[in-house]
């Protein structure tokens, strides 16, 4: 598989189920960056992913960009919480030996992190 059909793995998993990526083929030690988390394991992540996934209400790449191993998309998608808005991110993902081993999240997260504070408060 190319490092483009592995992250369309990826991103089926965010459009299609929710945020379950267990189909998907991340390295057990996969490293993630984002505004709101990180996680330095597959393990991690995908319960992250499985969590948020719920509360995600549209999930579209709008372009994608593809340098050898790595892919770059831009992403708008919502989620079903008050106060937030569409977002738009670029991701940066990272494809070794058919997994993906290192995801960068990169968006304004101010709106979401309130939100997140109100829900906590």
């Amino acid at each position: 598989m190319t490092a483009a059909e592995i992250v369309a793995q990826y991103y089926d998993g965010w459009q299609n189920r929710q945020g379950d990526l267990s189909v998907v083929p991340l390295a057990d030690d996969f490293q993630f960056t984002g505004p709101v988390a990180s996680f330095d394991t597959a393990e991690g992540y995908r319960a992250m992913a499985r969590e948020a996934g719920q509360a995600v209400t549209s999930f579209t790449v709008r372009r994608q960009f593809v340098d050898g191993n790595q892919v770059c998309s831009i992403i708008d998608w919502e989620m079903a919480i008050p106060g937030v808005e569409r977002m738009t991110s670029a991701e940066l993902l990272e494809v070794k030996d058919g997994v993906i081993v290192r995801g960068e999240l990169i968006y304004d997260a101010e709106a979401l992190r309130r939100a997140m504070a109100r829900a906590a408060g």
